[in-house]
């Protein structure tokens, strides 16, 4: 218990106004009051969270030569306030802009931001940005960890105003662009499928085609 003098009271005849006030409740508040703070703390370096469950790599550590041959990044920003996607290419430590387009949804999607995704995609497979493209044959080594060293990055930023369900409509325009990738070794698999699932190729022995895979792996981060 605590005591607080709020003075006067006490004479002719008046009964004293002092009071004995109860602080454990507010001791209470305040240690919740700072748990929740510190927690909130903890969780805001942890902003960016990845879209998918692709598993990391467990492989040594890459040569300075690997390194250079590492896929450039996409950032796709999404300004609410501007109602702008904005694209850009980071590659290393250099930041380049790709486009800006008008945020208009038709029929659940982003057609203009698909379409920029796409062409994003097919410029970026060029020896300055070595994004992965479609890779339909692979020798027994290459197929063996093809699933977590051929992955190109896309990360989308977002205010945490956005809504979610408009993040999942931006994440859904990135996942839009498609390539074929052979997770097993020729001649198991080879070339684009056709109609039946099998591989289209005159070569023969192919167990079955390429399997059709999101060209970017989507991570995203709130602002």
């Amino acid at each position: 218990m605590a005591g607080v003098d709020t003075g006067g009271g006490g004479g002719g005849g008046r009964r004293s106004v002092d009071q004995d006030i109860n602080m454990v409740p507010f001791i209470d508040l305040l240690l919740v009051t700072i748990s929740f703070l510190l927690v909130t703390a903890v969780w805001s370096s942890m902003a960016r969270l990845n879209a998918n469950a692709q598993v990391p790599s467990n492989s040594k550590q890459k040569t300075d030569t690997e390194q250079k041959k590492q896929p450039s990044v996409l950032h796709v920003r999404v300004s609410d306030k501007d109602k702008k996607f904005k694209l850009e290419w980071q590659t290393g430590t250099k930041t380049d802009d790709v486009a800006s387009i008008d945020i208009e949804e038709v029929g659940g999607r982003y057609p203009k931001l698909e379409e920029e995704i796409a062409k994003a995609f097919k410029a970026g497979q060029d020896p300055v940005h070595n994004l992965m493209g479609d890779d339909v044959r692979w020798n027994a080594a290459e197929a063996k960890e093809h699933g977590v060293e051929k992955l190109n990055q896309a990360i989308m930023h977002v205010d945490n105003a956005f809504p979610f369900k408009e993040v999942v409509k931006v994440i859904d325009a990135i996942y839009s662009t498609r390539r074929y990738v052979c997770f097993e070794a020729a001649p198991a698999c080879c070339g684009k499928p056709v109609g039946n699932g099998n591989a289209k190729s005159t070569e023969g022995g192919c167990e079955r085609g390429a399997e059709d895979v999101p060209a970017f792996n989507v991570a995203f981060s709130a602002n």
